[in-house]
């Protein structure tokens, strides 16, 4: 497969793996209950245990939390406020330690602060722990009924909007934020996710307006910053990008999407190097991180990388071992790595997983069986079932019909080369026709002795003489 076709190949992979990173959200994080202590103020008789909360990110990420306000004159009974903050620590060691986060864990601890009161917070809370173990529609109604509890909990309003963008329904999640937006104008949250919408829709200059009010509300927001990046590389306006990714990558050292979107912003101002360092920073941060590893394998095919193209390709399928397009570029890197039979198996994984329908399949097996195989007829095979596939002018753009006039070249010479062998190995009658041998000249049967008697048997009948 040539490599503008990889090339446009991986160009919707890539797409694809922007769209995740860019635009995904998680839920806000814990909040802390009415009658909790708040930061610097502690609860009367109450020892000031949890001030801000630890940012409790869902794997999908998610910006910091913010705290519910105190209601005014609520008190929580001893046990439950003890729970709660219990509750809170327990997340924020996990995270000093720098662990995953125990969601499991966290939603036991919740439960058992809502068995000892009904605390809106640990219901907004428990509902975070739920939709961070895919347990949407359990985390959709703690939310709801978290809002309905205390109208003030704004962060369950936002995060029933993340669910709206989760589900494709973006045009549902502006709605709740517009209202978030509208009943509490000091919100930072509900901004930075219209923001992300605005800037999914194109809308570059909404965007930028929204992000920059969301600054202006909460100077650290990480989401927000995300946001202005790129809107300012949509522009083309690659160093005021790079200049608020290295002033975000000191808000939050941890966040890895930060070194990936550093790393496109190199890769497109043309330092190949300095790319792949951030984009192996992003990936030390997070091994999981498919945009960095779908930049990083681009780019290797993008300069005839083999070698590290077939590893990035082993490691996004180690993930999500079920896609059908890296498996069949992990096989056309296998092939330019001289080991054609792994080639063929990641060919054969590729239509499989895909259900035949990925056309490129053809084209990369009859490559391989030309090139490397030297098997010029299966070859011909597959490229007439990828054109087929494709369709005419998909064919007529790639280099099938001109893979095909070789191979049939070469096919046509090869028969030329055996019927020339075939009229050397013949006598000629001087006029270059091949003779049959005259009667006087046909070898005489060897002689055989016939058969002694008294030993039985026949004399055995000599073989055919073949006429060569």
């Amino acid at each position: 497969m040539t490599r503008t076709r990889l090339n446009l190949l991986f160009a919707s992979l890539a797409a694809a793996a922007l769209a995740c990173a860019g635009g995904a959200a998680g839920p806000a994080g814990p909040a802390r209950p009415a009658g909790s202590p708040a930061a610097g103020k502690p609860a009367a008789g109450a020892k000031p245990s949890a001030t801000a909360p630890a940012t409790a990110a869902a794997p999908s990420g998610a910006a910091a939390p913010a705290v519910a306000p105190v209601a005014a004159g609520s008190e929580l009974p001893p046990r439950a406020q003890r729970l709660f903050a219990e509750a809170v620590q327990a997340e924020q060691d996990l995270r000093k330690q720098r662990l995953p986060v125990d969601w499991p864990l966290l939603e036991r601890r919740w439960r058992a602060v809502l068995e000892a009161a009904e605390v809106p917070e640990a219901r907004y809370n428990l509902g975070v722990a739920l939709e961070a173990q895919g347990r949407i529609e359990e985390a959709r109604a703690e939310y709801e009924r978290a809002r309905t509890e205390r109208p003030a909990l704004r962060q369950a309003a936002v995060n029933l909007g993340v669910l709206r963008e989760k589900a494709g329904d973006p045009a549902g999640a502006q709605a709740i934020y517009a209202a978030v937006v509208r009943d509490f104008p000091e919100d930072a949250r509900a901004r930075e996710r219209l923001a992300a919408l605005y800037l999914a829709a194109g809308q570059l200059d909404e965007a930028w307006r929204l992000a920059r009010e969301a600054l202006l509300r909460d100077p650290r927001s990480v989401a927000a910053n995300k946001v202005l990046i790129r809107v300012a590389a949509e522009r083309n306006q690659l160093d005021l990008a790079k200049l608020i990714a290295l002033r975000t990558m000191k808000l939050d050292p941890a966040d890895p999407e930060l070194p990936w979107l550093a790393g496109e912003l190199e890769a497109r101002a043309g330092d190949e190097a300095a790319a792949e360092a951030q984009l192996k920073k992003a990936l030390a941060l997070d091994p999981h991180l498919q945009a960095a590893r779908y930049a990083l394998l681009r780019s290797a095919l993008a300069h005839g990388r083999w070698a590290a193209a077939a590893e990035q390709a082993k490691a996004l399928l180690d993930d999500q071992p079920r896609d059908a397009s890296v498996e069949l570029v992990r096989g056309v890197a296998l092939r330019h790595t001289e080991r054609p039979d792994e080639a063929l198996a990641a060919y054969a994984r590729a239509e499989e997983l895909s259900g035949d329908k990925l056309a490129e399949v053809h084209l990369a097996r009859g490559i391989l069986l030309m090139r490397a195989r030297s098997q010029c007829e299966p070859a011909l095979e597959e490229f007439r079932k990828y054109a087929q596939a494709a369709g005419p002018v998909a064919a007529t753009e790639s280099p099938v019909l001109r893979l095909q006039r070789e191979c049939e070249a070469i096919l046509d010479e090869n028969r030329k080369a055996q019927e020339a062998a075939r009229a050397l190995q013949q006598p000629a009658d001087g006029k270059g026709k091949a003779v049959a041998p005259k009667p006087e000249e046909t070898p005489t049967a060897p002689a055989v002795a016939p058969a002694v008697e008294g030993q039985g048997g026949a004399t055995p009948t000599p073989p055919p003489i073949e006429v060569q």
